[in-house]
Parts: C-alpha cells; structure tokens; sequence
C-alpha cells in the first residue's frame, strides 16, 4: 500500500483513505453492515489504515456502523477521522453535546483527525463568532481530537481566508482532473502545499462522474491503458500531485475496494503520456 508521511504531523497514512459516505445499502436504505464489514476488512488488510466518516452520512447512521467494524482493531492501527455538523451548532454546548455523542456512536476515546465539516463564508464566520474553533483547540489540548482540520466548499478567496487564519493540522479539499479551477482547486492546493500543510482529496473521481464516459471517451482512456479501470486514473492524477496525503473514496461494492487497492497497492504516478492524453480528454469534455 502506498503510504505518505505528513511531515507536519511527524505521521505516516495510507494513500488511498476509506470514504464511509457510500457504504452498500439494503433494499430498506439501511447500510448493509456484513457487506461493508467485508470490504473495510479488506482494506485494512491492504494496509488502508485512514477511515473517514461523519455525522450525518447515511442519515446518522455511518459513524455507528464504523464504529462496530473498528471495535475488532487495536485502536493505534489506524486512524479515524470524523467531522462537526457545523450546520447544527448554534453555541458551544452544541458542539460538545455532538462530540460526546460522535465519541459513543464510534466506540473510542478519541478522533485522530477531526474536521470543522463542509466550510463556506456563511459556516466559518458562524463558527468563529460562536467561539468553536477555540473549542476545538481546547479538545486537541485535552486529547480527545489530535489534529484539528476543516473540509472546504467554496470559492478559493474564502478557502485562502480559513487557511491562513491558523496552524491547522491538514485541511480536506474536492480535487480532480475537471475541477482545477472550482472551489479551491489548483490554487488552493499550491497554497496548502506552499503553507505545508497536510492536504486530504475528496471527490477525486467526482461523486463516481470520472468512473465512466460515452464510449468514445472510454475508448480514449482504454488506448492509454487497457489494463486499467477509468476510475484508477482519476485516482493516480490526484496521486501523482506530492502534497496530496490522503485521497478519499467512498467506496460501495467490493468490485471497487478491490480496484482502488490494485491501484494504491502498488502505486504509479500518471505517465507523461497519460497525463497529456487526459489533458486532451479534459479539453474534450469541457467542450
């Protein structure tokens, strides 16, 4: 499994991080918990030791479920990262009350890596005015979270904002090869990288919308490779950039934990080929 050590934080993770947004669900919406046992199982066995939930994924029901499967491991083995409704806190006593709550629905005494979730204008000001970012300074100093971070959805301006407000421990944008230029984009990961802070890549393959084209387009990706899946390309050109720590997917069948780890078991950066054959299909696509 690739791994990248985040100098800043003196740790090492796996490239590719498990998303638990998307798990398998059941013909009643539930997660079906035996089958994203098995897949969780077999990252993890893959060397996969970064799992990644939040409050409200499938409906409050994501952290739970994590923390059933997660119970079996020796809690040193890997590392969880959750996130604060920052939607639901109207004061601090609101934040606390869904930290304690994050804790007991994930079985442990602490969050590795916790995140002031989905960040905007409106959501930072709120926060900072509400006093929650000392908050979450206070649970770091406690040992309840190790390293404090945010995750991003909005314009570069705003992104450069939260970024330089403090020393975060590592931040979470959306990257990929068609959003460069939306949210904090190319930008945003220049300045991360220039601030050396950690940098964790969600939507690398952009809600599953780079996982397959028309047939054309396929076509295009099959001639660069035929061996490869078109999802794995998306994955290995967020891959291929060396700020890049960790890169989220959510991932929903075995089929794609199992592709994903072909890919990040033994990893390869985009050769210059494929990287100007994607450039063209980009130019394609947007056209």
């Amino acid at each position: 499994m690739e791994k990248r050590r985040l100098e800043k934080l003196g740790i090492e993770t796996s490239l590719l991080g498990f998303g638990c947004m998307r798990f398998p669900t059941t013909a009643e919406g539930k997660i079906d918990e035996p089958e994203a046992e098995r897949m969780v199982d077999k990252a993890i066995a893959a060397g996969v030791n970064y799992i990644d939930t939040a409050y409200p994924y499938h409906n409050g029901e994501s952290e739970p479920v994590v923390g059933r499967i997660l119970k079996k491991y020796p809690r040193d083995s890997f590392y969880l990262a959750t996130k604060l409704p920052v939607w639901l806190v109207k004061n601090t006593q609101d934040a606390e009350r869904i930290f304690q709550e994050q804790l007991e629905r994930l079985q442990t005494d602490h969050i590795d890596f916790y995140l002031l979730h989905a960040m905007n204008k409106e959501k930072w000001d709120s926060m900072k005015e509400l006093g929650v970012v000392e908050y979450c300074e206070k649970l770091k100093e406690e040992g309840k979270i190790k390293y404090l971070g945010f995750s991003f959805h909005d314009d570069y301006e705003v992104f450069e904002e939260i970024i330089r407000y403090r020393d975060w421990d590592f931040c979470q944008i959306q990257y990929n090869y068609m959003d460069t230029e939306e949210q904090a984009g190319d930008k945003g990961y220049a300045l991360a990288e220039s601030l050396g802070i950690p940098l964790v890549i969600m939507e690398p393959i952009k809600g599953g919308s780079l996982a397959g084209f028309s047939e054309d387009i396929n076509e295009k990706f099959r001639a660069l490779d035929p061996d490869r899946s078109i999802a794995s390309f998306a994955l290995r050109w967020v891959g291929g950039h060396p700020g890049v720590n960790v890169i989220l997917s959510g991932m929903s069948t075995m089929e794609q934990v199992e592709d994903n780890l072909k890919t990040f078991v033994d990893f390869s950066p985009l050769s210059e080929a494929e990287d100007n054959g994607i450039k063209e299909i980009v130019k394609e696509l947007r056209s």
